[in-house]
């Protein structure tokens, strides 16, 4: 028997969303998403739900991204890119985002777990965030020529400059005790209470923020320090990356070699899509004085020019599929990369743009 790629269960007034791939860490496939916006839907109109929680099948993965090898091979069965889902997969994608931020009920994200790309997107933008000492944050798409979507460039733009390019162009890694410090989430509730803490809100099914927080501040703690990237290499971070070109950053790493946190970070940058790299930081520049609302239509913009004309399938192919993690990338240089062809990707599309209601 075919199980439910991801389970709704309506639980004394309370919503709860379980994603349930844990064999491919919950990446969300297209059939996912339409179901989720299908149900928030009905469950934004409902006077019996009060809250909704969503949350990650298994103990390793909240959700580790949207599942772009499945969206790649059927675009390429199907003759493009692009096609007709290589179009609507991300307009229904960030259409829920959207509707997650815009929810009037509590959404409440449980991030014990892998929380990258696609992850992000179905989770953070929720009222209420809480994450465990399992939770691994990243936005890596620039390793698969994309770039931090689902509006997590707009939650990086929203950030100290040099931090939020770090993010988005590296796609470090950090947890907890540095996701708090940066406020991507608002609880940390150890990985053994997640479970009792559910089962608190479903029994008491607050019906606002302000008791929701009640609920969850009875299970928060502090996280550890030790798994903290920031701490001791934050000024470096914010000195090597707060530069608005890619040929600055780049040069400043140059500079800075000779440490060998900001060596790792360069030699990452390095590998990922020069294209990406720049149409990235160019996203979250702009980002930081948009609305969610116009950086996802931004957004919308930037990936379907990434799927026509960009390194999107070809990073697939590369780190994914054959997993020779040798992409051809076009250009190849970051050099090579004008502001002719960054500007392609921010072109408005008339009337394929996103539509985003309120």
């Amino acid at each position: 028997m075919m199980q439910d790629e991801v389970i709704f269960t309506e639980d004394n007034g309370v919503g709860v969303i379980t994603l349930n791939r844990p064999d491919r860490l919950n990446a969300l496939t297209y059939s996912m998403v339409q179901k989720i916006n299908k149900n928030l839907n009905s469950w934004e109109t409902n006077d019996n739900i009060n809250c909704i929680i969503i949350e990650g099948a298994g103990d390793r993965s909240f959700c580790a991204g949207g599942d772009v090898v499945k969206l790649r091979k059927e675009v390429l069965a199907d003759g493009g890119p692009p096609t007709n889902l290589s179009k609507s997969f991300f307009y229904d994608e960030y259409t829920l985002n959207y509707k997650i931020s815009n929810s009037k009920k509590p959404f409440i994200s449980l991030i014990n777990g892998f929380t990258m790309g696609g992850g992000v997107g179905v989770s953070m933008h929720g009222s209420h965030v809480v994450a465990s000492e399992k939770t691994m944050f990243a936005m890596p798409e620039t390793a698969i020529g994309l770039f931090p979507d689902v509006g997590g460039g707009w939650l990086l733009g929203q950030l100290d400059k040099g931090i939020g390019a770090w993010l988005s162009l590296v796609g470090a890694r950090i947890k907890a005790h540095d996701l708090l410090k940066l406020k991507l989430i608002t609880h940390y509730v150890s990985s053994e209470k997640v479970n009792i803490l559910k089962n608190s809100i479903i029994s008491s099914s607050p019906n606002s923020n302000q008791k929701v927080n009640n609920i969850i501040d009875q299970f928060s703690s502090k996280p550890q320090t030790e798994d903290s990237v920031l701490m001791d290499n934050e000024e470096l971070i914010k000195k090597a990356f707060s530069y608005d070109t890619i040929e600055q950053i780049f040069d400043e790493c140059e500079k800075l070699v000779e440490n060998e946190f900001l060596k790792i970070q360069y030699d990452e940058l390095k590998h990922k899509s020069p294209t990406s790299l720049k149409i990235s930081l160019k996203q979250i520049r702009n980002a930081s004085h948009m609305s969610l609302k116009d950086e996802l239509i931004m957004e919308y913009r930037m990936v379907q020019r990434c799927v026509e004309i960009g390194d999107f399938f070809e990073g697939v192919r590369a780190m994914l599929v054959d997993k020779d993690r040798k992409p051809n990338w076009k250009p190849k240089n970051i050099h090579d990369v004008d502001e002719t062809r960054v500007n392609l990707f921010f072109e408005d599309l008339g009337d394929l743009d996103l539509i985003l209601t309120n």
